[in-house]
């Protein structure tokens, strides 16, 4: 991996931005908002959804100016997503932008540019790919959904697991072999709505991440034009790893936190319980794995953000690093918190849910330290 010499600290105009996703959350998205959202059918709530659309502009941050979009970098979407992480909002923000804008941006055509991007910056669009199959261990080596041809027409049919936001997403990404005896890989774009599919939501450990079950019977289906092959779509994943991770840096701060503010208010033989070495020494840990995930976090980004063909190590690094660090700070969050800590209606729960999910959500820590071993020929 070259050497790069990068400027971690935010602009002013970052900075600004910011804080005012952090006020928004604040204010409009408490945890006990949160926790009411969660029961909703789509699992958030979509009139803070629009707001997010309309007022910050969040879905418009990658998309190209040419099409309705913001025009930001890799930067300012880490910075939204850790925002949004911190205060452990449902939305489908991360399923859109992370699976949705990256892989367009990559490999669709202008066409389907001009069709999907418009949308999907104004809020109006929901995307999310569908990649893992039962049975599944490895998302690309484990694809055995194939496309099939029926004169000009493409289907498919066969099962997806594990699909963020999959129930709720207008416009789905299908990873499936094509049509033929080809082993690569390409993505499908799918009506959500389309005729032959079944999406059915699953309960999972992670009540503010909506996952579900997808099942296609002769799904009418469009090849992405540029997305055939693993290359491009190993791009898209790097992408991907890179906004989990600095979602991750912000349930990392926003455990953290909670633990702090407990430590300084609960008393226990007259003194507050932060007083004591066993706390303290936590919660300087947790500041230790929330400075070096969002370091090598920032690091990614700005390889995204320059296109580098490094972030292909660094997006596995980033997200394993990250993924350790949120598991530490939100496992120790509930243990300072005590009896309370460990009843499931307490909100530290939130994070040490996020947190656990979140570790196997593209591949488990281990899996994405054998992705680095393996792109640096080891």
């Amino acid at each position: 991996m070259r050497c790069h010499v990068m400027d971690f600290m935010l602009s002013p105009e970052q900075d600004d931005f910011r804080q005012t996703i952090q006020q928004f959350v604040t204010e409009l998205s408490p945890l006990a908002k949160v926790r009411q959202a969660v029961t909703t059918a789509p699992g958030y709530d979509i009139d803070l959804w629009s707001r997010m659309s309309r007022e910050l502009g969040l879905p418009s941050l990658l998309v190209p100016e040419e099409y309705g979009g913001a025009a930001a970098t890799m930067i300012e979407a880490a910075v939204a997503i850790e925002e949004l992480g911190r205060g452990i909002v449902p939305c489908p923000l991360f399923a859109t932008v992370a699976l949705g804008v990256a892989p367009i941006l990559i490999a669709a055509s202008q066409e389907q540019k001009r069709e999907l991007l418009p949308e999907i910056a104004a809020g109006a669009r929901t995307v999310t790919t569908a990649i893992n199959e039962p049975g599944c261990v490895d998302g690309f080596g484990a694809v055995a959904m194939r496309a099939a041809t029926n004169g000009d027409a493409v289907t498919l049919s066969g099962t997806k697991i594990h699909v963020i936001d999959g129930h709720s997403a207008d416009t789905l990404l299908v990873l499936a072999l094509p049509p033929g005896d080809s082993a690569e890989p390409a993505l499908y774009l799918v009506d959500g709505n389309a005729v032959g599919l079944t999406r059915t939501r699953v309960e999972t450990l992670d009540i503010t991440r909506p996952l579900a079950t997808l099942t296609f019977d002769a799904v009418s289906a469009v090849p992405l034009a540029g997305a055939h092959g693993v290359a491009p779509i190993r791009r898209a994943l790097d992408v991907a790893k890179t906004l989990l991770a600095a979602e991750m840096v912000g349930g990392t701060e926003g455990a953290m936190t909670m633990s702090v503010e407990y430590a300084k208010v609960r008393h226990q033989f007259n003194r507050p319980i932060g007083s004591f070495q066993a706390i303290k020494h936590r919660c300087a840990e947790m500041a230790i794995e929330l400075d070096s995930a969002r370091a090598v976090t920032l690091y990614a980004a700005h390889l995204a953000a320059e296109e580098s063909a490094d972030l292909a190590k660094a997006a596995p690094i980033a997200v394993a690093t990250a993924a350790a660090g949120f598991d530490f700070t939100a496992s120790w969050n509930v243990q300072i918190h005590g009896g309370i800590g460990f009843t499931w209606e307490h909100d530290a729960h939130l994070y040490y849910r996020r947190a656990k999910a979140d570790r196997v959500l593209l591949g488990s820590v281990r899996e994405q330290w054998l992705e680095v071993a393996d792109r640096i020929g080891l």
